[in-house]
């Protein structure tokens, strides 16, 4: 009866906030037909307000979708769509939550219906579409990890999803369209004031000392984390040059006679130069006190207008005024970013002992401030939101699904964002250079190519510092002739790998193959009787990155286990100790440490490789 109040008659008149009245015309049972110009509005409401919108949209929006009237269900699936496409990270990250992909499919029965509703199948196709595009290309897809799971749910479930037409999801991949410094940056607070406020209104103590280190990093303290915006122009404009070579190289191998520019390449490379060319005016009028980039943007802006003019000749047939065109000089760049400078921190504390001068003021002065204002500490909707019904996304839940185990099961946080346990501690004031760091040119290889070798993806690898090789002993079993012998024999051995380090009594080694795996292991003095505290770190012995690591351990029933989530899913090659996770052991009597038994269960992917799954046993705990 609850659920038909809730979802039943549908208001009469308008209430709440501007945004939920413009929500509630649009899904209004009167409209035949989705009104564009609305869902379009409510979008530009949506990223105009910021702050705590896009959750208040989303659950508007998932409330009508579970409305009786499938009338009123398809015109919310629509606005859905509307709102997922043009409002960028912030309505991402709020579609991606177990409360809301619970709410979504909600009326999911648990066995698939033979023939499913029209409801039904676009609520499907928009998980899939969601999942082909940003779950894999977007910027931020660890935080959307969820939508995932919702998706190989459902088809565990024996649900079918349709086919998503490539033209209509391609709006949802990311686009090459050159951006400047200033438009990266923009884009990347915007991101960060929306994870900020997801974060406070969950409010748990790992949440929170997620958002004290985002603030830092969003107030210029952290610069260890701090992102190189201009940096990253470069490199977009040093890919634009490549774009520019690669159709000039097109170009000079048409014959006479053959048609271009019709949909194919050269069109499609000829366009991206033309489109990019205001955002270069743009970039140049930023960079005003940067002689040396201004020249390389201007001569970059002059190749641009020769090539196209160059494409523009070849493709009306006239090869004779395109060879009369100046060929393009110099290689191609490289797209390597320059070594960073040394940078100054944005907080001083220690400015009002020593007298010292402050740092330098941001360009967009109390910019913190004013991502901090949209935030709002109460939760949209009601008490039973994202409960779902039987189909549901939870922490322990859905452990019968082949394969390794949804993330949605292994975390307790209602998004899949990487959860970072920082230790609570005073922050020691950042070093401030009192000499003027020299500005970094990250224009320089625009116009000229690099001379150093480069790595395929653009990175140029650091000099590698071979161990020195002890000489090989002497066959004394060898003929008599080895006096006269006049040949020297040498060798190139590979460098060992590094040992791990010591094992002390209370740490206990599971694992030792690719994936390495210790257990340190204590009880406090303080609590004799209080759990057993187990911190498992993960070190990489292999040479190839470890991705979708996930680590499972069980008890007997006498005995209860509480897991906090894994600090990452990902170690670099090499990489040791680079994941870590908490585990207690309780119900555990003084000194009965040794009689302890307990399951383990590890998979892993090195690479591109198969997922490997290992196990064991622990006979007992080191530990009192």
């Amino acid at each position: 009866m609850a659920a038909r109040d809730r979802f039943g008659a549908f208001p009469q008149e308008p209430n709440g906030s501007k945004l939920q009245r413009f929500i509630q015309s649009a899904c209004d049972p009167v409209n035949y037909e989705p009104n564009l110009a609305l869902n379009l509005e409510i979008a530009d409401e949506i990223n105009k307000r910021k702050g705590n919108a896009p959750r208040e949209a989303a659950v508007a929006i998932v409330n009508y979708i579970n409305h009786r009237n499938n009338n009123v269900s398809l015109l919310a699936l629509n606005l859905l769509d509307i709102c997922v496409k043009n409002c960028g990270y912030p309505f991402h990250l709020q579609i991606s939550t177990k409360d809301f992909l619970n709410e979504l499919v909600r009326r999911f029965p648990e066995r698939p219906p033979a023939r499913p509703s029209r409801v039904h199948l676009k609520i499907l196709e928009a998980i899939e579409e969601w999942r082909g595009t940003i779950c894999q290309t977007s910027r931020y897809k660890d935080d959307l990890g969820f939508i995932r799971d919702m998706h190989r749910l459902l088809s565990y479930k024996g649900y079918v999803f349709p086919e998503v037409r490539r033209e209509d999801a391609a709006v949802l991949n990311p686009s090459d369209t050159l951006k400047s410094a200033e438009e990266m940056e923009e884009e990347e607070r915007a991101a960060q004031s929306a994870k900020l406020q997801e974060l406070i209104r969950r409010g748990t103590p790992a949440d929170l000392q997620e958002a004290n280190h985002l603030m830092k990093i969003m107030a210029g303290y952290d610069q260890t984390s701090r992102t190189d915006y201009r940096a990253k122009a470069a490199e977009e404009i040093g890919k634009l040059r490549e774009k520019a070579r690669l159709l000039e190289e097109m170009l000079g191998k048409v014959h006479k006679g053959e048609t271009i520019g019709q949909q194919d390449t050269f069109e499609e490379l000829a366009n991206a130069l033309r489109t990019a060319q205001p955002k270069i005016q743009k970039i140049i009028e930023e960079e005003s006190e940067d002689p040396d980039a201004v020249v390389k943007l201007l001569e970059l802006n002059d190749v641009i207008n020769t090539t196209v003019e160059r494409y523009n000749f070849v493709k009306r047939g006239d090869l004779d005024s395109a060879k009369a065109l100046p060929l393009m000089a110099g290689a191609s760049p490289s797209t390597a970013p320059p070594p960073p400078a040394v940078e100054l921190s944005l907080i001083d504390l220690e400015d009002s002992a020593n007298g010292g001068p402050s740092a330098p003021a941001s360009g967009k002065p109390a910019s913190l401030e004013e991502d901090l204002l949209g935030l709002s500490f109460q939760d949209s909707g009601n008490g039973s939101f994202g409960q779902g019904g039987g189909i549901a996304l939870g922490f322990g839940a859905n452990t019968g699904i082949p394969g390794p185990p949804l993330l949605s099961s292994t975390l307790e946080t209602n998004t899949a964002g990487q959860q970072q346990h920082i230790t609570p501690s005073t922050s020691p004031a950042p070093h401030i250079s009192r000499q003027p760091p020299a500005l970094p040119n990250y224009f320089q290889n625009v116009a000229s190519s690099s001379t150093q070798p480069m790595a395929p993806g653009g990175f140029v690898p650091p000099s590698i510092q071979q161990t020195p090789v002890p000489p090989a002993q002497q066959n004394n079993g060898g003929s008599a002739d080895n006096d006269d012998d006049d040949w020297a024999f040498t060798s190139s051995l590979p460098p060992e790998q590094p040992a791990p380090p010591p094992v002390s009594q209370n740490e206990l080694v599971i694992l030792n193959s690719n994936l390495h795996i210790l257990l340190d292991i204590h009880r406090p003095v303080t609590m004799p009787d209080g759990p057993i505290l187990v911190k498992a770190k993960f070190s990489n012995n292999a040479s190839q990155p470890i991705q979708d690591l996930t680590f499972q351990m069980a008890v007997t029933r006498t005995l209860a286990l509480r897991m906090e989530p894994q600090s990452s899913r990902h170690l670099e090659a090499r990489q040791r100790a680079g994941v870590t996770q908490i585990i207690r052991v309780s119900g555990v009597p003084r000194g009965g440490g040794g009689n302890v038994k307990l399951r383990w269960k590890a998979s892993y992917r090195v690479g591109t490789g198969p997922l490997n799954e290992e196990q064991g046993v622990i006979e007992s705990l080191p530990v009192a």
